[in-house]
């Protein structure tokens, strides 16, 4: 049985299945034999919208437009964010149903490890948003709307092991790369602007967040609102401003896709996770005391 579980979820866009598989090959390049202590799984919380998005932007084709992958990466991204949030009190609705496919995702891990197995999750632009909600939405002792409305989907008990470990209570660590969450809260009071907790609530997780410079959709989220500032503990600059290379000049749509191959994402990913198996072998018992257990 896994002693880790590592969630990762997509941004804005078509999303192509092996997304995350940068990622997970430096992982196990790194971990060496650990890495078969690691379950792995992809949270595609979107895709029931990608349908309608493709038929749009398909008809908008047939008019004279530039930059059409531009437009397209800015189409899907905008245009998630607004359907889940145009029906957030709708049951069924989209809303309900970006939820529900992150719900089955931690259940399915749950089912291929355990209640207790510490989790990391990986979330990506619009992705970082989507989890966000989710997780809030969870922390909430009670909420009118989403999967968590009358005490969560039928069948687990409130308070149970499974339960927590369903509304991310197992969370060792958070990875937010090429965050959006200031383009949707901006317009907000400062005091309204709120984060999810990471430390309260029975959450104990260290919540790390990554952006390039370049990124118009990626954003640093300390300087976001005092919440924020206290819930993330640090902002990583993927490539410092002093960097001129080539590849570095201005705004462009390659940086936000470039998260998951980032040699500072791998880097930070790798100590965490080491550690967190670190810290699982020391929990767990030996098999001549387990032995011992079963005899007596």
């Amino acid at each position: 049985m896994a002693d880790l579980v590592i969630l990762a979820a997509p941004g804005m866009g078509a999303v192509n299945e092996d997304f995350a598989e940068p990622l997970f090959q430096a992982l196990e390049s790194a971990l060496g034999d650990d890495w078969s202590r690691i379950h792995t799984e992809t949270i595609l919380c979107d895709t029931h919208l990608q349908p309608n998005i493709e038929r749009v932007f398909d008809a908008m084709q047939k008019r004279d437009m530039d930059y059409l992958r531009a437009r397209k990466f800015m189409l899907c991204g905008l245009a998630e964010a607004s359907a889940q949030l145009s029906d957030i009190d709708q049951r069924g609705g989209n809303y309900d149903k970006s939820q529900q496919a992150i719900y089955q995702t931690f259940e399915r891990a749950a089912k291929a490890t355990s209640d207790n197995t510490p989790v990391v999750l990986l979330t990506h632009s619009i992705g970082c948003s989507t989890l966000s909600n989710y997780l809030w939405d969870a922390q909430r002792p009670t909420i009118s709307h989403g999967i968590w409305r009358d005490g969560g989907p039928k069948g687990v008990h409130k308070g149970s092991a499974k339960d927590l470990f369903l509304r991310g209570k197992t969370l060792s660590h958070w990875y937010t790369l090429g965050a959006s969450n200031p383009l949707w809260s901006a317009g907000m009071a400062r005091d309204q602007i709120q984060a999810v907790t990471s430390e309260t609530r029975g959450y104990n997780f260290r919540w790390k967040n990554f952006y390039h410079p370049d990124d118009l959709f990626g954003w640093p989220l300390k300087p976001l609102s005092p919440s924020y500032n206290q819930a993330v503990y640090r902002d990583f600059e993927t490539r410092p401003l002093s960097d001129w290379t080539a590849a570095s000049w201005g705004p462009q749509l390659v940086s936000h896709d470039g998260y998951w191959e980032n040699p500072l994402v791998h880097k930070n990913l790798v100590e965490d996770v080491k550690e967190v198996l670190k810290k699982s072998s020391t929990r767990r018992p030996s098999p001549l005391k387990r032995t011992s257990e079963a005899v007596i």
